[in-house]
């Protein structure tokens, strides 16, 4: 509330703000995936990723459920070769996280943009202990371009946007975020990051033109070409 004083005469002005919405946590990473453009996860439900499926049962974002955790994370990883946007799949923790390391070398070799997500016990105090418990993070982080686990609501859209960037930027690859359940419960007025746009390298024109020219003096023209040329 601010005080105008005019003389004798003295107006109240009243700055409102916009109310921020609580939201579940959950929630806040599925709008985040929304405004990452994505429109499929490829995944197996589990007791630890619950809240994530609880979302999306309210979201845009179709679930494709698949028969193996491996063979959602190669659908993801070929969603991402064909279209260049970051193919996304789901997969509990332990076991269910450890059958992804095949699909994640695959993208991150193949330069196909994949987000992985998996659940975890809850960090901050867990009923069941160490149970099917293993470090995911550090066990993928050196077959993908970005691995971290989200420790508060509040990091989530940053962590959501990075992954996403990463992904998608020369030389694009696989990214993993972990979501343990007490942090997907817990609730939050933050709001997700707008997606920026990722820029691509483009050739210089002189070095495409001598390329054209040399092509057309060869008699018997020969090109050999990695993965990035024919991903793009």
């Amino acid at each position: 509330m601010i005080a105008h004083g005019i003389g004798s005469e003295t107006s109240l002005t009243i700055q409102q703000h916009p109310i921020k919405t609580t939201m579940k946590a959950s929630d806040l990473f599925v709008k985040a995936l929304e405004k990452e453009g994505v429109e499929y996860i490829f995944g197996i439900p589990g007791e630890e990723n619950l809240d994530i499926l609880d979302s999306l049962s309210r979201s845009s974002i179709k679930l494709i459920l698949t028969r193996h955790e491996q063979a959602a994370g190669f659908m993801a990883a070929t969603l991402g070769r064909l279209t260049g946007k970051t193919g996304v799949c789901l997969s509990t923790l332990g076991p269910g996280a450890t059958n992804l390391v095949t699909p994640a070398a695959y993208a991150q070799l193949g330069a196909m943009p994949m987000l992985m997500i998996t659940g975890q016990k809850p960090i901050k105090h867990s009923k069941q202990g160490q149970f099917q418990v293993i470090d995911v993070v550090d066990m993928i982080r050196p077959i993908t371009k970005y691995t971290r686990q989200i420790v508060g609501a509040e990091n989530i859209p940053s962590r959501v946007r990075e992954a996403f960037r990463l992904a998608e930027e020369e030389r694009p690859g696989a990214v993993h975020l972990e979501l343990p359940e007490d942090v997907a419960v817990d609730d939050t007025v933050t709001a997700p990051l707008a997606r920026s746009s990722v820029r691509r390298p483009t050739a210089e024109a002189k070095s495409a033109n001598r390329a054209i020219d040399m092509i057309r003096q060869a008699r018997h023209p020969c090109s050999l070409s990695g993965p990035d040329p024919i991903a793009n």
